[in-house]
């Protein structure tokens, strides 16, 4: 039935590929989709000369005509601009970050605190999602950026790219069923109503300044590496800047400008919901806590005054934590997140897919497939990748979180080695997590990636906190 897809697609695809063979098509919001299992994940996953990430994830996303606009560099501007403005300052960023998911674990568990005696428990998802969001303005423009009213246009604009790109549209039924009418009604709100009178009357002008002083700054030749801006926008602004020294025109701006939102969305949206995932299972799996919070203690570290604190080096030593991140994430149900599209008729298996079709793997198949992680597959055992050195970040065809391949997400290394480990080991090092109902729920069973489960999250303060 249609309606499984959306409320049961771990059973309605899983029992279609086992019937029908590793290859089958389904209609699904107007498209035909062709789904695959373990047998040729891989295969599609990393021949982007067939199965085109970048067509599909624009496609999948609502994002052609930005596509267009960009003349398909879209993606690939991102991963560079991740990976020499994030990735390679990670010991820094945490550095510098730390203080600020101090700082909010903290408040959170006194309000947790105060919500166990009135009945009135704050929000995990909301209160973490501002600390990110934070981090997120700090890394994009720097310090000077971070007023309340900033923040609340950062977390707009990620609720709003969220919509854009169809993080909700399970939850509609127009959005199911009538799909280029909730795209072209989302467009319209998203692109034409928040983005214009929050993001860019807000941001526009200062960034439009910053755009002009970065490139004087590049330009004039006196800043050593350690002094420039240790910030994305000016790296940005270097890369963009003219060879013959122009300013930066116009179009070149508004690029930049939808970089910056693009940046934003898969900063804040994607990790919050991920640290919500890791948060609720330890919750249900309390067994964990006590080595997690010897592993804690094992890892601090002191700095010049003496308090204890994570670096970067102590995050990377936290690896019962990550190991739990990864089986989290192996676990939690992700059915069809990572797309392609097929640049040509393409042979698969017995099927010839047509020329402009979506392909993706079924990935439950992959990360519970019985030949890898024998028979029992599908029981949580959060400790076992420590043993085997696999990290959370580490891809592999039986590892298919992050996509496999070149496109595999870029900004992992800082969700999942600095942010959401940071939330984590700052929450139980003050509380144990708990859930109010004894259980949780699948919010959206066909998207598990971009929506946190559906419970209310206790922090119970410890008598003797760690930190």
């Amino acid at each position: 039935k249609p309606e499984d897809i959306f409320s049961r697609p771990r059973e309605a695809y899983g029992e279609a590929l086992a019937t029908h063979g590793p290859v089958i098509g389904v209609r699904r919001k107007g498209n035909l989709e062709y789904i695959v299992n373990q047998e040729y994940a891989r295969y599609v996953l990393t021949c982007d000369r067939l199965f085109s990430f970048e067509q599909g994830s624009a496609a999948i996303m609502n994002l052609q005509p930005i596509m267009a606009l960009t003349e398909g560099s879209l993606f690939r501007d991102l991963q560079d601009l991740v990976r020499d403005g994030i990735v390679a300052r990670i010991d820094e960023i945490v550095y510098r970050i730390w203080p600020l998911f101090q700082r909010d674990a903290k408040d959170f568990v006194e309000r947790a605190a105060e919500g166990i005696k009135t009945g009135q428990h704050p929000s995990c998802f909301d209160h973490f999602r501002g600390t990110i969001a934070e981090t997120t303005l700090i890394l994009l423009f720097g310090p000077d950026y971070v007023t309340r009213r900033n923040l609340e246009i950062v977390e707009e604009v990620s609720n709003g790219m969220a919509e854009l790109t169809g993080q909700y549209q399970n939850f509609s039924l127009i959005g199911k069923y009538i799909p280029m009418l909730w795209i072209l009604y989302t467009w319209i709100k998203v692109m034409l109503v928040s983005i214009p009178f929050g993001f860019l009357r807000t941001y526009g002008p200062l960034v439009w300044k910053d755009i002009d002083r970065y490139q004087k700054l590049a330009a004039s030749g006196n800043l050593a590496p350690k002094d420039e801006p240790r910030n994305v926008l000016y790296l940005i602004v270097k890369t963009y800047t003219p060879p013959d020294g122009r300013r930066i025109g116009m179009f070149r701006r508004l690029y930049i400008a939808i970089l910056l939102l693009c940046l934003i969305f898969a900063a804040v949206h994607t990790t919050t919901v991920v640290s919500q995932w890791v948060l609720y299972q330890l919750a249900v799996h309390p067994e964990y806590l006590d080595p997690l919070r010897e592993e804690l203690s094992r890892v601090l570290e002191e700095d010049e005054s003496g308090a204890l604190r994570l670096t970067a080096a102590s995050l990377r030593e936290a690896r019962l934590l990550d190991s739990f991140i990864r089986e989290v994430m192996r676990l939690k149900g992700d059915t069809i997140a990572t797309m392609r599209y097929t640049t040509c008729d393409v042979p698969l298996g017995d099927v010839i897919i047509p020329k402009g079709h979506f392909v993706t793997p079924m990935a439950t198949t992959v990360h519970e497939n019985p030949e890898v992680f024998g028979e029992q597959s599908r029981e949580f055992n959060g400790f076992q990748w420590a043993e085997s050195n696999k990290e959370a970040v580490m891809t592999g065809p039986a590892h298919i979180v992050f996509g496999l391949g070149r496109f595999a997400c870029p900004g992992r290394v800082l969700a999942i080695n600095v942010e959401i480990k940071l939330i984590v080991l700052s929450l139980i090092a003050r509380a144990t997590p708990t859930l109010l109902e004894g259980k949780f729920e699948v919010s959206d069973p066909l998207n598990t990636v971009t929506q946190p489960p559906k419970g209310t999250l206790v922090m119970v303060p410890l008598e003797k906190p760690y930190l």
